[in-house]
């Protein structure tokens, strides 16, 4: 899925310092591109560009170690332009701007600091940090794979006209729901009746994955939104008694979309990668935190480690929770003379 991504996005140069990046009907949000999307174009540009640009070249910093993203307007349905311009060259990290544009209005910017993971840049200590409450063990994949029961977690797939990306994953949520108020844990991976079982996720990949999550404002508000991880966790345990070890599926849709209240705006996007990450990973576990809901300002942190638990990605979403109809109502046609 990683270089289905990758190809979906169409990345191509057109000038030193300039990409264009197109769109797939899997990352759309209404008349929108969902912001993890954005986000996936963003990094695989950064990266094109610290990896063949000959000056960034010379640093060897391949890797990106952080990524701020603003969403100053909504990503629509069409083809974007990246710019890249260097705002430091140096031996240790480099950091560079992007800007993305469509139709030339400025939709993003972005920075991004540089580094190699290979290269150590100083000392390594142990620190006491670990989940709080603790997550459920890692799940047997492979019963997972095969359709049988797991003992700690449900799986279910998620398809239908909202970010349809996420048909081509598996998502599994602890049994026994989410009791924690704005916490909300999850594990996602390849789907294998889709013949992705064997595929890998990469970096660019997880700057998505920052954005496939349950919309916790729904979550705190127990409004049976879309992305409500109680509503969604339900299904899950009632489809569960009678097919047991069998994913759910759930549907959603436009319509559904217009009924909901509410609707997630990221403001900011902040990534910090811990590590490259390793060969082979196909599993990726999330959790979700939120510390505060209030008036609709809402802050949101993405923990992501491996198949073995092991931190790689941290992330923060700055949202602003507005109401449903201003995403997903119909363009006005604009009066004419």
């Amino acid at each position: 899925m990683a270089s289905t991504l990758k190809k979906q996005i169409g990345l191509q140069q057109i000038a030193p310092d300039t990409y264009t990046a197109g769109w797939h009907v899997d990352w759309t949000l209404g008349s929108t591109l969902f912001g993890g999307s954005v986000a996936a174009m963003i990094h695989h540009a950064a990266v094109t560009h610290l990896t063949t640009d000959p000056t960034l070249v010379k640093q060897n910093q391949p890797d990106i170690l952080s990524l701020h993203i603003e969403f100053l307007r909504p990503c629509n349905r069409c083809e974007s332009t990246i710019t890249v311009t260097p705002l430091k060259i140096g031996a240790t990290l480099c950091t560079i701007q992007l800007k993305l544009l469509q139709k030339n209005q400025i939709k993003v910017i972005a920075l991004v600091n540089s580094t190699n993971f290979d290269k150590p840049l100083g000392p390594t200590a142990p620190t006491a940090w670990n989940f709080q409450p603790p997550p459920k063990p890692i799940p047997d994949f492979q019963k997972v794979l095969t359709k049988q029961p797991e003992e700690h977690w449900l799986p279910a797939h998620l398809s239908g006209e909202i970010i349809p990306v996420t048909k081509h994953l598996i998502i599994l949520n602890p049994r026994g729901g989410f009791p924690v108020d704005g916490i909300c844990d999850g594990w996602y991976g390849f789907r294998k009746d889709e013949g992705h079982a064997d595929d890998e996720m990469d970096a660019t990949y997880l700057a998505m994955m920052t954005d496939i999550i349950p919309s916790m404002s729904d979550t705190l508000l127990h409004n049976e939104g879309l992305y409500d991880a109680h509503a969604f966790y339900q299904k899950m345990k009632a489809w569960a008694k009678d097919h047991p070890g069998i994913p759910v599926e759930v549907v959603n849709s436009v319509a559904q979309a217009l009924e909901a209240s509410i609707y997630n705006n990221t403001v900011t996007l902040d990534l910090e990668f811990k590590r490259r990450l390793p060969d082979g990973l196909r599993w990726i576990f999330t959790r979700v935190a939120t510390k505060m809901l209030r008036e609709g300002r809402m802050d949101l942190d993405i923990t992501m480690c491996d198949d073995k638990m092991e931190l790689i990605c941290a992330a923060r979403q700055l949202i602003a929770v507005l109401e449903a109809q201003r995403k997903f109502r119909p363009e006005t046609p604009k009066a004419a003379l």
